[in-house]
């Protein structure tokens, strides 16, 4: 039996398209420009905590980017049909940010700027 090393979450957000890394790139932005919010990379995914209070991460699955917040997903802006979240409170590596959000076009990442400003508040 052969075991695959698996690769860093630098190592994959290095070999995906430019037009990914874009979106990375500006979810990141956004993110650190608030106050006390501080990054850090792991092998899975980069997240970012406020003091002790994970408040997001990103992760990427496939080609896919993947922004998890600490926001509830029953929030009736949320809920309302425009951002499309999906609720991951019942697993356990997502209990302190259980919204979902699949990042796929340049429209999903201003939606998500927009969540982010919501949850910041």
């Amino acid at each position: 039996m052969v075991y695959k090393k698996r690769e860093s979450f630098q190592t994959r957000i290095s070999n995906v398209d430019d037009e990914t890394k874009s979106y990375y790139d500006k979810l990141v932005a956004k993110l650190l420009s608030y106050k006390k919010l501080k990054s850090r990379v792991s092998l899975r995914c980069v997240s970012f905590r406020q003091g002790r209070k994970l408040m997001a991460k990103i992760a990427l699955g496939g080609k896919t980017l993947k922004l998890y917040l600490a926001i509830d997903p029953n929030l009736a802006e949320l809920s309302e049909g425009k951002y499309h979240p999906r609720d991951l409170s019942e697993t356990k590596a997502y209990e302190e940010v259980p919204t979902m959000l699949p990042i796929k076009s340049d429209l999903a990442v201003r939606k998500a700027c927009q969540v982010i400003d919501m949850m910041m508040q």
